[in-house]
């Protein structure tokens, strides 16, 4: 009796040790303090290729362009789910190998500093509305590429090891901009929780699809990793690479050989409070 009333204390004790060690779900979510401001820093490195198909001449060098995009985002008020914040630029370095881009990289250094655009953001992450400092509504791919912050969090909440998925646009002026339009389906994880799980690390891996019926056969990969404050509800860095290959076929008439480029992207995004 003494050993079977032992063993059944132990059980107790296993199990109990055991619901502890089990991965507790967290709530990923976008959910900052009004009056916070937040800098943040976005650079991104895109290298273009073009590959000769059959019939086309030979490629030309590689054409890398550069930008770095000094930011500072106000948390104006929050709304249920949704943030509503200010984003200002403050400073833009464009550089690129192509003379012709780099003759117009003074006039859009000029054109995107100062911008002032006010973002209705979703706890996932997502552009839900965008103005400009008149009031007038921007177009989406700005406003994306404005907000540096796509849609990745998870519509529940989620243990270590989990995996969910979501659909990223890729406009064509935003950041992760390429020849053509697409979309990247692309599986996250949470991987880790640190400092007593303030901190979530989320990985990301996916494919590129294009739009139906684009004149742009295109293809590619996406993957990344990015941190989360949980306390502060707010994305602190991410890491993307983006590999895209495209096919450019002119009409028939225009007498013109298809292009296939390969275009690399990478972009690094930090955010910081302010100093």
């Amino acid at each position: 009796m003494r050993w079977t009333a032992t063993s059944a204390a132990l059980s107790l004790v296993l199990a109990a040790v055991s619901r502890a060690q089990e991965p507790a779900t967290v709530l990923l979510r976008l959910h900052p303090r009004v009056g916070d401001t937040l800098h943040m820093v976005l650079d991104q490195r895109t290298e273009v290729n073009a590959v000769p198909v059959a019939g086309a001449p030979a490629s030309a060098r590689p054409v890398r362009t550069a930008i770095a995009i000094h930011s500072q985002t106000i948390v104006r008020s929050v709304l249920g789910a949704s943030t509503v914040v200010v984003t200002i630029v403050d400073s833009v370095r464009l550089s690129s190998s192509d003379a012709h881009a780099a003759a117009r990289a003074a006039d859009t250094q000029r054109a995107l500093e100062g911008q002032q655009m006010e973002l209705q953001l979703g706890a996932d992450g997502r552009v839900e509305s965008a103005r400009d400092a008149r009031g007038a509504l921007v177009p989406r791919q700005v406003a994306d590429a404005m907000a540096a912050m796509p849609a990745v969090f998870p519509q529940k909440a989620v243990h270590v090891g989990e995996q969910w998925t979501r659909e990223l646009a890729l406009p064509a002026s935003g950041p992760l901009a390429g020849p053509g339009s697409g979309r990247a389906k692309a599986t996250f994880r949470l991987d880790s929780l640190g400092r007593r799980g303030s901190v979530a690390f989320v990985s990301m891996r996916g494919d590129i699809l294009p739009e139906s019926g684009g004149a742009v056969a295109l293809s590619g990969s996406i993957a990344g990793t990015m941190q989360l404050d949980r306390n502060r509800g707010w994305m602190t860095e991410s890491r993307v690479l983006v590999t895209l290959e495209s096919l450019v076929t002119p009409p028939l008439a225009s007498g013109l050989a298809p292009m296939r480029f390969l275009t690399r992207v990478t972009q690094h995004l930090s955010t910081m409070d302010k100093r």
